[in-house]
Formats: structure tokens, C-alpha cells, sequence
């Protein structure tokens, strides 16, 4: 026969590890970061079915240039009718923040763009919503990083 406080120690034990173990695995921001990942790789990929999946109806994106393109816009730029190649595009910088079903997303997207000049940059905020649907972007904005002054 066990002793009490080892029989208790063992049961606390079994309560509290999988809840352990499943915060270990997931935390409130990944989804809205996984989405963001899935809206990346279905404008590099031309993937309108997968794009279409994580806009939501009403989304509205602002380019680098300023400009408001809505939803349908969005989706026919990256028809495969018209894939184009894209240079290479890192990210980093990522913060994900959290106001109640509101998700805001920032990154600094970096790419080398042959003939141009060298790297550019520029700060993207993406704005997710969760909803009946589940996690989907209701907007985008792109504002391009000034290059480092020559030394």
C-alpha cells in the first residue's frame, strides 16, 4: 500500500500535467500567427483558394504606395492567371497582440530585389478578427522602411 501523501502527490500529479502539457502546446497568438503564415504563403504560392479562405468578406489591404484595394482586388492581383516570380522575402520583428477577438500582427518583411538597389523593407500590420469562421485578416497595411543612409 502506497503512503497518503505519495498517493496524493501522484493524483495532484495526474490533474495538473495535461493541462501542462497542452498549454505547453498552444498559446492564444498562434493561431492569428498561423493565419498571417497561411495569407503569406497563399500570395507567394498564387493560391486563390487559400487566400480566399483567410480574407475575411469586408478585408481591405493599403499597399506600400498608399493605396486601398478591397477584397476582390486582393484576390484577382494573385489570380494564377497572373503569377509572376517574387523575390525571396524574409521576416522578423514579429509581435502578436491580443484585444479580446482582435488580433494585431506586425512584421518587418525584408526582400533583395535584383537591379534595384539591394534590400528593401517594409513594416507590415496585419488585423485579424475571430469570429463564427474562426480566425481570418480584415486588413492589411504595407509602409515601406527608408533604406540605411551610405556610410
Amino acid at each position: 500500500m502506497l503512503h497518503p501523501l505519495l498517493t496524493r502527490w501522484m493524483c495532484l500529479t495526474a490533474a495538473i500535467m495535461p493541462s501542462a502539457a497542452v498549454q505547453a502546446r498552444t498559446t492564444p497568438t498562434d493561431e492569428p500567427l498561423a493565419l498571417v503564415t497561411r495569407f503569406e504563403t497563399a500570395r507567394r504560392d498564387f493560391d486563390p483558394t487559400l487566400l480566399a479562405a483567410t480574407l475575411a468578406p469586408d478585408f481591405v489591404e493599403i499597399s506600400p504606395r498608399g493605396e486601398v484595394d478591397s477584397r476582390a482586388k486582393v484576390l484577382g492581383f494573385y489570380d494564377p492567371a497572373h503569377k509572376r516570380p517574387a523575390p525571396p522575402m524574409e521576416s522578423d520583428e514579429t509581435t502578436v497582440r491580443l484585444v479580446s477577438d482582435i488580433a494585431l500582427v506586425t512584421k518587418r518583411l525584408s526582400m533583395v530585389l535584383p537591379g534595384a538597389g539591394g534590400r528593401r523593407s517594409i513594416r507590415a500590420l496585419y488585423v485579424a478578427h475571430q469570429g463564427r469562421a474562426g480566425w481570418q485578416l480584415v486588413s492589411a497595411q504595407y509602409t515601406p522602411i527608408p533604406p540605411e543612409p551610405a556610410k
